[in-house]
């Protein structure tokens, strides 16, 4: 979550102003409505979308204030608009629980020859099932003591979601793993160095952009550095995003690029307008930034860098994907990624007391493109080798060589070819669920401080 920055500057205060001017000078024959009702809320929020939503055009003239504050929200937005947001503490249905959010785990459902199998495809470190054993790549029976299918997979997770709880019974292994929630870890799951080929290879399993990534970062870069690693593979499958000041402090200690070099390019309204950051301007926008030299200090020296990339790696990995390549040469491996290519900002009430009570609006308010003026992703990134992690069973560990994205971008540094292991037959199988699409489907695209 990024956390509203007083210290706004230029096209920000700008918006600013005129949204507090916009609210002080509401013409008279504009409606009046009670604090704290559902009109007043909804007029509260179409005065902050008219002024910082990327769409605001596109707003409706009339729109009907009476309804409830997650239904206006969803008829005021652009029909192309998939991740804007409103949510409320106090309204659970506008936070969505996912098996991620709340269990730590992703589960997949494939049928494949005539048979179907949900598998395991994430543990989270230091979740419950984590403790107790549960790997990636182990085959689920049951879940809360109903045999698990295709037709009842959906139903048995939202109950274990509602309940607060999930237990999974799980091939060939003695006694169900009861999972009650985790404690989420730092974004860094696992890092490797590996030395084939005349290579020395380091592997980063970077979750997410959150700022506590940093520190690790830089310790695993400078650790990097003693090993005189000279290839680097950044592993962002399933990374959903996050601060882009993270992204560019990690994206200095990666390619060459100076200070003052063009980092990445904001395209907004008509009050908005076009802004272009530099590397040093987006890393100063950090709650506790260091001088540029402390990151560049950490560089390896590598002249390419392979990103594994999946359908659910998306906003600020997918803008680290999209925006490294004119300052390193960048091989992306694995599947298409998501599409969430805008940014946005959030708008709380900071009034005292909060009229428009405890909600919060994360509104798309940029299109981002790299220096070159490259963007418009909203389809995805598609990879440069294809290949799918289910392809192969079972699943090898997050960090194992032979795991089997991993596998194909060591096989393009070093030129030896991959070796065949496990099952193939799921090779073309179909996933019939997938418990990551429904994190997919929250809202959580790039965040960015004002």
């Amino acid at each position: 979550m990024i956390h509203f920055n007083p210290k706004v500057k230029g096209t920000c205060y700008v918006l600013l102003v005129l949204l507090l001017y916009l609210n002080a000078c509401k013409k008279e024959t504009d409606p009046e409505f009670s604090p704290g009702t559902n009109a007043f809320i909804n007029d509260w929020v179409m005065d902050s979308m008219k002024v910082y939503y990327y769409w605001n055009n596109s707003l409706p003239a009339k729109p009907d204030y009476e309804q409830e504050p997650l239904q206006f929200f969803s008829a005021i937005k652009n029909k192309t608009d998939r991740f804007s947001q409103l949510i409320n503490p106090d309204v659970p249905e506008s936070y969505p629980r996912t098996l991620y959010s709340d269990f730590g785990i992703d589960l997949v459902t494939l049928s494949s020859a005539g048979k179907d199998q949900t598998i395991v495809r994430l543990v989270v470190p230091g979740s419950d099932g984590y403790q107790a054993g549960l790997k990636r790549g182990d085959t689920v029976l049951s879940i809360n003591g109903t045999a698990v299918t295709a037709s009842n997979i959906s139903a048995l997770t939202e109950a274990s979601l509602k309940q607060g709880s999930i237990t999974l019974d799980v091939e060939g292994k003695p006694g169900p793993y009861k999972i009650d929630g985790y404690l989420k870890p730092g974004p860094v799951y696992t890092t490797q160095v590996w030395e084939k080929g005349g290579k020395k290879t380091g592997y980063i399993f970077l979750n997410n952009f959150d700022i506590r990534a940093l520190s690790k970062l830089k310790e695993v870069f400078a650790g990097f550095q003693g090993r005189q690693v000279n290839e680097l593979i950044l592993d962002l499958r399933y990374n959903t995003g996050g601060e882009v000041s993270v992204a560019a402090a990690l994206a200095a200690m990666i390619c060459q690029a100076g200070q003052e070099a063009i980092f990445l390019e904001y395209r907004g309204n008509s009050l908005a307008g076009v802004q272009r950051h530099s590397f040093g301007y987006e890393i100063s926008r950090l709650i506790t930034p260091l001088n540029y030299s402390q990151y560049t200090s950490l560089r390896l020296n590598i002249n390419r860098v392979f990103l594994i990339t999946g359908n659910h790696t998306a906003s600020a990995a997918e803008l680290l994907a999209n925006n490294l390549p004119p300052h390193i040469p960048t091989i992306r491996i694995g599947e298409k990624t998501l599409g969430k290519d805008m940014a946005e900002y959030e708008l709380a009430d900071h009034r005292k007391p909060q009229l428009a009570g405890r909600w919060v609006i994360w509104p798309l308010v940029f299109k981002i493109y790299n220096s070159a003026g490259i963007g418009d992703y909203t389809d995805g990134l598609p990879p440069d080798v294809e290949a799918d992690e289910l392809s192969v069973l079972p699943l090898k560990q997050l960090g194992d060589p032979e795991e089997t994205l991993t596998q194909k971008a060591l096989a393009q540094i070093t030129g030896i070819k991959a070796s065949v292991r496990g099952r193939a037959a799921a090779e073309k199988a179909h996933r019939l669920y997938d418990s990551r699409d429904k994190d997919d489907r929250m809202p959580s695209p790039i965040r960015v401080r004002r």
